[in-house]
């Protein structure tokens, strides 16, 4: 998943400060060297692991671990606040004040702010206290590791730079896992490949659920491959579009593809959709071929006979006597 989020504040000066979060850490542009070289360092590296954290019903009550590095070449102030979010249908996570699901109240971060000099790391705990009587499934929240912009004066635009991670919280009780499949889209009918297979995943259950790493990816059977889409996470009571590319399809087919999903309850969930491959420019190519070696085959052989005529008219014109 990717979050990003951006807030603009106007200072009394008349400079504006600009905020840009990131789910990786930010790093400066490659610089070209010879091939000996290392690359130089950037000023700015900001970096935080895990980029996402997922706590389990049974650990709620545990400390939890994030490490910050600075592998930039100067001192960063790190400040770490605290942001609800939402998940748009393409996986980014979009701060939104008072979401649903919210846990933000819930977590304390140790400690809130802290200097790093280059090269250093700081290990942050994650302490969680649920309220009386919680919802059970999927609370959420993201934690933003921010390193706000310097006080001078420069320029009249100051970015604040930092990193998001998302800290999803299962809280105990009844769980369901339930997902629903929008049904499989692809061209009906193509010329060729490369094709794209699309679908929506909702999360109808009360906490997300990953479709991530080997055996987990959600995918597509046609002509008996398995196209897979790539990693992702639906999140409680949202709706994901993805994408799958099927970039070996034949050259012509009518295929049956499908995409299944396991429900909660073990039931399967299958979306079909039929697509037909069928060259009709390289019929065309082929028919064009055709008639061209017919016309010149027609040709070339009246041009024969007519060749064939006019010596058998010189012949007899010499050597036939006119008379008999």
């Amino acid at each position: 998943m990717r979050l990003l989020f951006r807030m603009t504040q106007r200072l009394g000066s008349g400079a504006a400060v600009v905020g840009v979060v990131a789910l990786v850490g930010l790093a400066g542009l490659p610089v070209r060297g010879s091939a000996a070289d290392p690359p130089p360092a950037a000023d700015f590296g900001l970096t935080v692991s895990p980029t996402r954290l997922v706590v389990g019903p049974d650990q709620i009550n545990d400390v939890r671990h994030f490490t910050v590095s600075n592998r930039g070449t100067t001192p960063i102030d790190v400040e770490i606040g605290k942001r609800d979010f939402i998940a748009n249908a393409q996986g980014t996570l979009l701060f939104q004040a008072h979401a649903a699901y919210s846990a933000s109240n819930w977590v304390t971060v140790t400690p809130a702010d802290f200097r790093l000099d280059s090269g250093a790391a700081q290990d942050v705990q994650v302490r969680i206290a649920l309220p009386r009587e919680p919802e059970p499934g999927d609370h959420q929240v993201a934690l933003v590791f921010v390193v706000p912009a310097g006080t001078e004066k420069t320029t009249n635009i100051r970015v604040n730079r930092g990193v998001g991670a998302p800290v999803f919280i299962a809280v105990p009780g009844p769980i369901d896992t339930s997902t629903h499949i929008g049904g499989l889209h692809v061209p009906g009918f193509s010329l060729r490949g490369p094709l794209t297979f699309s679908t929506t995943v909702q999360d109808t259950g009360t906490v997300h659920r990953d479709f991530r790493g080997d055996g987990n990816r959600l995918a597509v059977s046609v002509r008996g491959q398995r196209i897979e889409f790539p990693d992702f996470t639906v999140v409680r009571g949202a709706t994901r579009e993805i994408d799958a590319r099927w970039t070996d399809a034949p050259l012509w087919c009518i295929c049956t593809a499908s995409v299944s999903l396991t429900r909660a309850d073990g039931s399967v969930q299958t979306a079909t959709a039929r697509v037909v491959i069928l060259p009709l420019h390289l019929f065309g190519i082929a028919v064009a071929t055709i008639l061209v070696l017919l016309v010149g085959g027609r040709f070339v052989r009246r041009r024969y006979r007519a060749h064939i005529v006019a010596a058998a008219t010189a012949y007899r014109s010499r050597h036939v006597d006119p008379g008999h």
